[in-house]
Formats: structure tokens, sequence, C-alpha cells
């Protein structure tokens, strides 16, 4: 067998792959390449092309830590509303984490926004308004 300890097959990456929701953003990169004609930036995937950022491995890690973080926020968010600020409505609570998340940029302000529409799910809690999907694809890069 020629299979390397922790190296990924083809299968592997599709069922991750599978794992993430549609509704998670996508990376959307803008880039400029020199030169007269249109140019498409692709990244070559096991002879596939993505997007910048959107190989399976890529987007299967992303939501994977964003999923992660939303469980975090579920447990602070019935920790908070039980303890200092059971004065404030689900909708306020969830507001105060989307806020300071974007803040700390520990991911684009569109996978912000999913993980509190996330942490809103499982908590079976409305999302609040600054949560929901902009007008435009719900994507933006970071």
């Amino acid at each position: 067998m020629n299979e390397q300890i922790g190296a990924s097959t083809p299968g592997d990456d599709d069922a991750k792959f599978d794992q993430v929701p549609i509704d998670f953003p996508r990376p959307a990169h803008a880039g400029a390449v020199s030169g007269a004609h249109t140019k498409l930036l692709m990244t070559s995937y096991r002879g596939r092309f993505y997007s910048p950022g959107c190989t399976p491995p890529e987007l299967h890690a992303r939501w994977d830590a964003s999923e992660d973080l939303a469980r975090q926020f579920a447990e602070k968010s019935l920790e908070s509303k039980a303890g200092k600020r059971s004065h404030m409505s689900p909708v306020d609570i969830l507001d105060q984490y989307l806020s300071r998340l974007i803040a700390a940029g520990w991911r684009s302000d569109a996978e912000a926004r999913w993980v509190i529409r996330r942490t809103a799910a499982l908590l079976d809690w409305p999302a609040p308004e600054a949560a929901k999907e902009p007008l435009c694809n719900g994507s933006d890069a970071r």
C-alpha cells in the first residue's frame, strides 16, 4: 500500500466537502493580473479548477472551524442568558457576539454572520438582523 498516514483520498475529500452546508459563504477573490485580456483566477486541485480558497479541503477547514465557533458561541450565549445578560433578549446577545466576532477578524464578515446564524439555529433563537445575508451572494474575502 502506498498511502501515507493522515493523507486524504479523493473519496475522503468528497465526503468532507459534502458536509459543508450550501449556505456557508465561499470566499470571493478579485484579482488583478496584467495583460490586455480578461483573466480568471483559479486554483487547480485534483484535476479540477476552483476559485481561490474554495477547494474542498480549504472550504471544509473554514466551515469546520466556523461550526466549532458556532457551538462555542451557543454555549456562551446560554451562560450569558442565564447570568449577567439575563435582562437581554436572545437577539441582543447574539448581536453583541456578532459585533465582537467581526471586530476580532477571526472570520470574514460573511463567515461571521453565518456563525451567528448557525448559533441562533443551534439555540432555536431568532438571528439578529445584522447576521442576515446581504443582498449580494453573501461572500466577502478576508
